[in-house]
Order: structure tokens, then C-alpha cells, then sequence
């Protein structure tokens, strides 16, 4: 049979995203290309590999589990071949394309770019941006990343595909316009007033896309620390739902990574509060026929070190472990 890899790939991405929309974004391929290369594959399989519903969103037939499984299996292997080429014939060349959450900029990004040019055999650190782990995680997949850092969680179903290492637990913030009188906030948050009438940004919440995996624990906190506020405003980042913080408009929940990143003239409008019972565990995962690679695996344990050692034990990690807790919420300082 005359199968391309192109085909494969473009049918992997397609299951991979759930919909042909969504793979077009990531294969770079208008939608109507897709339709006819998947249609072509069909043919000449002939066999029904997907199904559409009125949505869009595609289901595979017994036909598609199939092929989709062997697709995963040959484009690994190429990804392998090729990866082992380079080693062999491109002077070791360490090329590092990382994917990360928008929240994680500063310190961190400028220390894995160090270590990944200090790697013997570097050539080239490539870092990318996504709104989600999710979509880190599908690049990943579909070998457009070599190393991604996410929330844990997103890459449960993945696990197994990949080398992963935790880097560190990291804690939600709640963030509040800065000119709140701090009696009123405090106020808000008392047990006793959870009926009471809110006014101006504590009325208000800023709601997470459906996509962030942390969305349902903060709608949840919301609905128990302050019952009365209401999601009026929605964003896909955090850093937009700081920046409407930061307007005045409503409060909202923020990973601690996300400050040191904040424009000054964001933050200077901004006060922060740790709140207990809300996480998330960042990790670092890597395919795992990478790690057989001297240079790669080093990079990675590097990066787990540094993460342990330095970003974990000091900065603001260290502010809120030190100070003492006073009820439900510590005020966190704001970025000088």
C-alpha cells in the first residue's frame, strides 16, 4: 500500500487534537488538506478510521484504534531513528525545544536556557509558549517539543510515554486589587460572614477556561470562602486574570510562579494572599529515548536540581513558608 508518514502523521494529529479544526492549528495544514489526506488514507485502507459527530469532535472506529496505535508505534520509531542520527553524524548536536506555561517566565526559563547551553554538543534552546499544559502535552506527543514543564495532572494518560521528574509543589495565590482596604478583605474571609453582602471587586471573580485543570478547586474555594461573589469576568491565562485584578474589576487565584513575571505596572496594583488547599505539582517530562542520550539526560537532571535546590528553596517559596499563618489567608508582599 502506497501510506505515507505524512498521512500518519496528519491522522495522529488529528485523533490526538479531536477535531480537524483543532489539528489544522497544529500541523500547519489548512482543514480541507487534512479532510482529503485522511480521506485518501482511508481509501486506501478501505476502511473508516474516524468518525465525526455534529461537533466536529472525531471518534476512532475499530478501524482507526488500530491504525492509530500503529501510527504511534512508526512515528516514534522514526522519531528515534532520527534522534540516534543526529547523535551519530551531527557532532552530538543538543537541540532543547521546551514548552512551558505562560506563568513560568524569570528565573527558571533564564537558568534551564543555561543549562542547556553549558550541555556539551549544544546548538540551539528553543522555548516555546502554550495557554495550556494540555497543549504542551499533545506537542510533546507529536514530537513539536523534546521537553515540556506542566501540571502534573495533564499528563497522567501520557505517563508511561515519558521520562518524568517533579520539580516542585506549587501554591495558588489569591490576588486582590491592591487599594481593598486590608480590614475589608479581611473581613470578607471571616467564617462567620459568609452571607454577607460583598461590594466592588470582592463581589466579583475572574473564572479560569474549562481547560486549566485547576478551574473546579478554585471555583470551589470561591464558592466557600466567598459565596456571594459571582464569576463575572473569564480568561484562558492567569496573567490576564491578574491583569483585570490589577484594573480593579474582581479578584482572582494566580500560581506563585506567575510574579516574578509581572509588569511593574501590574503588580504595583496587585495584593497578593496564600490560601490553603489550593496546588499544583509541576513536573519535567522528556521522551524517554532521549534519556539514553548522554547530553539530554544530563540537561534533565540539571534542570530537577536546580528546581530542588535553588528555584524550590529560596525567593518566594521561602516568603510563604515563613510566615505564620493567621486564619484562612497570609498576605503575600508584592514584588519590589
Amino acid at each position: 500500500m502506497d501510506i505515507t508518514l505524512k498521512q500518519l502523521q496528519i491522522f495522529r494529529a488529528v485523533v490526538v487534537a479531536g477535531s480537524i479544526t483543532k489539528a489544522s492549528r497544529r500541523v500547519g495544514l489548512s482543514q480541507p488538506s487534512i479532510s482529503q489526506q485522511l480521506a485518501k488514507l482511508e481509501e486506501k485502507l478501505g476502511a473508516q478510521l474516524v468518525q465525526r459527530n455534529r461537533k466536529e469532535l472525531v471518534t476512532l472506529t475499530p478501524s482507526g484504534e488500530y491504525w492509530f496505535k500503529v501510527a504511534e508505534d512508526m512515528l516514534r520509531r522514526l522519531d528515534q531513528a532520527v534522534t540516534e542520527h543526529d547523535r551519530r553524524n551531527v557532532d552530538n548536536a543538543v537541540i532543547l525545544r521546551m514548552g512551558v506555561p505562560p506563568t513560568l517566565r524569570g528565573p527558571f526559563i533564564a537558568a534551564a536556557a543555561r543549562i542547556a547551553a553549558e550541555s556539551p554538543g549544544f546548538a540551539k534552546f528553543e522555548l516555546r509558549f502554550a495557554l495550556t499544559s494540555g497543549e504542551l502535552v499533545e506537542q510533546l506527543r507529536l514530537h513539536q517539543l523534546n521537553c515540556i514543564i506542566v501540571n502534573e495532572s495533564s499528563i497522567a494518560e501520557d505517563r508511561s510515554s515519558f521520562a518524568v521528574a517533579k520539580l516542585f509543589e506549587e501554591p495558588l495565590l489569591w490576588a486582590v486589587p491592591a487599594d481593598l482596604p486590608r480590614e475589608e478583605v479581611e473581613r470578607a474571609l471571616l467564617p462567620g460572614n459568609k452571607a454577607q453582602k460583598l461590594t466592588g471587586a470582592l463581589a466579583r471573580f475572574v473564572e479560569m477556561d474549562s481547560n486549566v485543570p485547576l478551574r473546579s478547586n478554585s471555583d470551589d474555594w470561591f464558592r466557600h470562602n466567598l459565596p456571594a461573589a459571582t464569576p463575572m469576568f473569564s480568561t484562558m491565562t492567569y496573567a490576564a486574570a491578574v491583569d483585570l485584578v490589577g484594573a480593579g474589576l474582581a479578584t482572582a487565584h494566580c500560581p506563585m510562579s506567575l510574579l516574578p513575571g509581572l509588569p511593574d505596572n501590574v503588580g504595583k496594583h496587585v495584593r497578593f494572599y496564600s490560601v490553603e488547599g489550593l496546588s499544583r505539582t509541576i513536573i519535567l517530562a522528556m521522551p524517554k529515548h532521549l534519556m539514553t542520550l548522554p547530553a539530554y539526560a544530563s540537561i534533565f537532571n540539571r534542570i530537577v536540581a536546580y528546581a530542588h535546590d535553588e528555584y524550590r528553596q529560596g525567593g518566594l517559596f521561602k516568603i510563604v513558608e515563613d510566615m505564620p499563618r493567621t486564619g484562612t489567608v497570609i498576605e503575600m508582599p508584592r514584588r519590589a
